[in-house]
């Protein structure tokens, strides 16, 4: 299945789900942000990429998008040292119903798995 499917309908939804348990209003807003912008990324590059309906990107997506590998590695980079140890402080400082929080688990373990992998095998200059 292609990950951009998996981040529209799984991880993006999951996030902002999370969202609606977290007090504080940083990560709340974090979460919420995040969750939404990973559905309209996502589903953008998909249209753009894997059915090729768009023709070229969005002006306001153009700058985080490689014609050739999707996400630009400056954004892998910024996934790497803050998305994910931010996802991580969520998940060891709040508590979360325990389906949502193995959930978030996975989601953590292979988004952050899946964008070392990409940072570390892909070689172009951004």
């Amino acid at each position: 299945m292609n990950s951009r499917l998996i981040d529209l309908f799984v991880s993006g939804p999951l996030q902002i789900y999370i969202s609606f348990y977290l007090k504080q209003y940083v990560f709340k807003y974090f979460m919420l942000i995040t969750g939404i912008s990973n559905i309209l990324y996502n589903t953008h590059n998909y249209l753009l990429l894997d059915r090729k309906i768009l023709q070229k990107p969005l002006p306001i997506l153009k700058p985080f998008i490689d014609l050739n590998h999707g996400k630009r590695q400056f954004h892998r980079l910024y996934n790497l040292i803050i998305m994910y140890p931010l996802f991580f402080y969520i998940i060891m400082n709040y508590h979360l119903p325990i389906y949502l929080r193995i959930m978030f688990i996975i989601n953590i373990i292979v988004g952050f798995t899946f964008n070392l992998y990409y940072f570390l095998v892909i070689k172009y200059k951004n």
